[in-house]
């Protein structure tokens, strides 16, 4: 099936487990170089909200007519380690 892009659409990501070990917050879609605002996270489905604009392919990609942006999903989480000395 061709991928149109269309501003305002949604894309539907369909997996098991999803959000198992991680939330929402947590989790950064990409297509090409561009962010896909994550907006639902279920145990089955990733909802996000491209951007108005199709991003450029991820860099490092060779570029040809059929080429679509890769789409990626990765975890944000950042932790934030917090030591206290007592004397």
């Amino acid at each position: 099936k061709p991928f149109h892009h269309k501003p305002g659409s949604i894309i539907s990501v369909e997996g098991e487990n999803l959000d198992l070990a991680i939330f929402k917050h947590e989790v950064e879609a990409r297509i090409g170089e561009g962010t896909c605002a994550v907006k639902t996270l279920t145990h089955n489905h990733l909802y996000c909200e491209p951007p108005a604009h199709l991003p450029s392919l991820t860099s490092g990609k060779k570029q040809d007519l059929e080429s679509l942006p890769e789409f990626t999903v990765r975890e944000t989480l950042q932790l934030l380690i917090v030591l206290q000395l007592h004397k």
